[in-house]
C-alpha cells in the first residue's frame, strides 16, 4: 500500500509538472508572490509541491472516509445482532434445553 502511494505521488508530481509546464508556455502562467515575479522553473516547482500536498491531503481524507463508513457498518452489525440476540434470547434458551434433553448420549465403550 505504501508503494501505490509513493507511485500516486510521483506520477502527480510527473502530471503537474508537465501540465505546469504547459501552463507556463502556452497559457503563460507566471506565479508571483509579494510583486515579485518567481522564474519558470521554480513557480512549476511551488505548484508541483503544492499539487502533491493536496493529493496526500486528498487520500488521507478518502482513506479516513472509508474508514469511517466501514467502522459505522461494522458497529450497526454488531448492533443488529446484539439486537437481534436480546429479542431471541428466550427461545435460544429454549431450543438449547431442548436439544440437551433430546440429544443422544453416547457412553464411551471400555
Amino acid at each position: 500500500m505504501f508503494r501505490n502511494l509513493i507511485l500516486t505521488v510521483l506520477i502527480a508530481i510527473v502530471l503537474t509538472y508537465s501540465l505546469g509546464h504547459l501552463a507556463t508556455q502556452w497559457l503563460d502562467l507566471h506565479l508571483s508572490f509579494a510583486g515579485d515575479d518567481f522564474e519558470p522553473i521554480t513557480s512549476i516547482l511551488a505548484l508541483t509541491g503544492i499539487v502533491a500536498i493536496l493529493v496526500v491531503v486528498g487520500f488521507i481524507i478518502a482513506f479516513s472516509i472509508f474508514a469511517a463508513i466501514a467502522f459505522a457498518l461494522i458497529a450497526a452489525g454488531i448492533g443488529l445482532f446484539v439486537v437481534g440476540l436480546s429479542i431471541f434470547w428466550p427461545i435460544i434458551l429454549f431450543t438449547l434445553v431442548i436439544f440437551l434433553l433430546v440429544r443422544d448420549k453416547q457412553t464411551p465403550a471400555h
